[in-house]
């Protein structure tokens, strides 16, 4: 067994370097065309995991419903009561 590397938010199952995960990140990103080259160059300026799921609950979930969750919360979400 490896060294720990995180948890798994949804269920608490410890990940260990080298083993897989999902995650869902928030990046803050500058694109630009580098015009001498023609090629696209993409800047990381923040990242921040959101959350990090093991292998089996990651895999349980469909990217298209997560997707469709996030497109559907209002512009401001931290307007969000929290129960």
């Amino acid at each position: 067994m490896g060294k720990e590397f995180s948890s798994c938010d949804r269920c608490g199952k410890v990940i260990d370097y080298g083993n897989a995960h999902v995650t869902i990140s928030r990046n803050v990103e500058y694109a630009e065309l580098v015009i001498a080259t023609n090629q696209k160059e993409i800047q990381v300026i923040d990242s921040e995991v959101i959350f990090t799921l093991c292998a089996h609950c990651g895999n349980s979930f469909d990217a298209r419903t997560i997707a469709a969750i996030i497109i559907s919360l209002p512009p401001n979400s931290s307007r969000i009561i929290e129960n």
